[in-house]
């Protein structure tokens, strides 16, 4: 048998030689070159967890990720503002990290694109009689709608389901309007969002606008079961990314994008390395070159160091 001094010496080696493995790993981490230049985040079920958080071992990556010289932009339905606000959270915002009113990135669905130094590249809205139908329709099924006007929102009806889009999901707080007619005399209107029980959206909201919008310039899109957006037609995330990465010259094919929901699908399929979260649709993950953990067990950090590290 072994001495215990010994047995003192073995387990004083190991202990040095995994201490000396891991400074390895982080001194690695620190000096080699990227093998992207560019990563593509969705929010909603990918970078925010299932309370809308962005858990710290992301937090972290990101920053690694970015001090490395990688840039990581956000592909977003969400507002910018509200975008800004889910980020301030975990310390991400602010010029050189992942968002700021300085930083490129992909909102609302690909219809809000922002440059390099924040400027804004492309502006597409929906046409005045799809907005004008969609909340007279609202209205009479008592549906909540709020209207999406760049970094402002508007609605005829503050709903509590609207409140919660703000303080759940960072929204703006949408200004209530007294008619379908003042709205239409405000800004151009970016994209509709109907926010209600999953079950209605599925059975009512998205069966209605599915085939109302046939022909009018416009189409749905979903991101979360209790949600379903209206945005105007050939409008998605990848066309916006499409648009940013010609601004950055960035190859598409050395892009990766991670993402989870149905309008996250094309952006997955058409980069160079598209992940799917593990909570993603089966269409996402079928289409992604590979699928990492969930938003709530660290799917984010899983897939930098798979494919970014």
């Amino acid at each position: 048998t072994r001495d215990s001094s010994s047995s003192s010496s073995s387990s004083s080696t190991a202990s040095a030689q995994s201490i000396a493995m891991v400074s390895v790993k982080d001194s690695n981490r620190r000096r080699r070159r990227p093998q992207v230049p560019l990563v593509a985040l969705d929010m909603d079920g990918t970078l925010l967890d299932s309370s809308s958080r962005i858990q710290p071992d992301s937090a972290d990556v990101i920053r690694a990720a970015t001090a490395l010289g990688v840039r990581v932009v956000l592909a977003t339905g969400k507002a910018r503002p509200a975008a800004i606000a889910a980020c301030r959270d975990a310390g991400l915002e602010g010029d050189g990290l992942l968002v700021s009113l300085r930083t490129p990135g992909v909102f609302l669905q690909g219809l809000a694109v922002h440059g390099s130094k924040g400027q804004q590249l492309s502006d597409a809205a929906l046409p005045s009689a799809v907005v004008g139908q969609a909340f007279r329709w609202a209205t009479d099924a008592g549906i909540p709608c709020v209207a999406f006007l760049g970094d402002e929102c508007a609605t005829l009806k503050l709903t509590s389901e609207l409140k919660e889009l703000h303080t759940r999901y960072y929204e703006p707080l949408a200004a209530e309007l007294a008619s379908v007619e003042q709205l239409l005399a405000g800004p151009a209107v970016r994209k509709l969002l109907f926010m209600t029980g999953p079950e209605l959206v599925e059975g009512l909201v998205k069966p209605h606008w599915s085939q109302a919008l046939q022909g009018q310039g416009a189409e749905v899109m979903q991101a979360v079961p209790n949600m379903l957006e209206v945005v105007p037609a050939g409008v998605n995330k990848w066309a916006g990314l499409q648009v940013l990465l010609k601004h950055l010259n960035v190859p598409a094919q050395d892009v990766v994008a991670v993402g989870d929901g149905s309008n996250d699908l094309q952006m997955v399929t058409n980069v160079g390395t598209g992940v799917a979260m593990g909570n993603a649709v089966d269409q996402v993950k079928h289409a992604a070159a590979a699928v990492v953990a969930s938003n709530d067990d660290g799917g984010i950090a899983e897939a930098f160091e798979r494919f970014v590290f």
